[in-house]
């Protein structure tokens, strides 16, 4: 199992809440076992890494039949907030990345990003990091 170490990147897009949850899951469990992890958030995943706007229990159409189970799960402890996901992600050596295209459609500057990003970039340049990393589309 040693040689299958390839990295992971994980392009999050949506804002639903529980992709975004799911997509840190996979990059901590990912880091976690020795894998090189690069998350790329662009379009509406980009409101979880706003440093003064805690986004609400925003969910796509199918998550919105599930809402109470989630909501419950937090409240209960037993689901993480997102920024208690992404910092976890972090310590275990991700790295974050901001679409600057999505960022300037947004209207979103960078000093508004939290610390966990480490750069803000494109994505062909963030495909370039990635190299031949699995990546995942979330």
């Amino acid at each position: 199992m040693e040689g299958n170490r390839k990295g992971l990147a994980i392009i999050l897009h949506s804002g639903s809440y529980d992709r975004i949850y799911h997509g840190l899951s996979i990059a901590s469990i990912a880091s976690a076992l020795g894998r090189e992890v690069k998350l790329f958030f662009t379009y509406w995943a980009l409101e979880y890494l706003r440093r003064e706007k805690s986004p609400t229990l925003s969910l796509d159409r199918e998550g919105e039949n599930h809402k109470d189970v989630l909501e419950k799960g937090l409240e209960k402890g037993h689901m993480k907030q997102i920024s208690e996901l992404l910092a976890r992600a972090k310590r275990i050596g991700t790295r974050c990345y901001a679409c600057v295209n999505s960022m300037a459609l947004l209207n979103i500057t960078r000093d508004e990003l939290v610390d966990e990003v480490d750069e803000s970039t494109g994505l062909a340049t963030f495909l370039q990091e990635a190299g031949d990393a699995q990546i995942l589309f979330v």
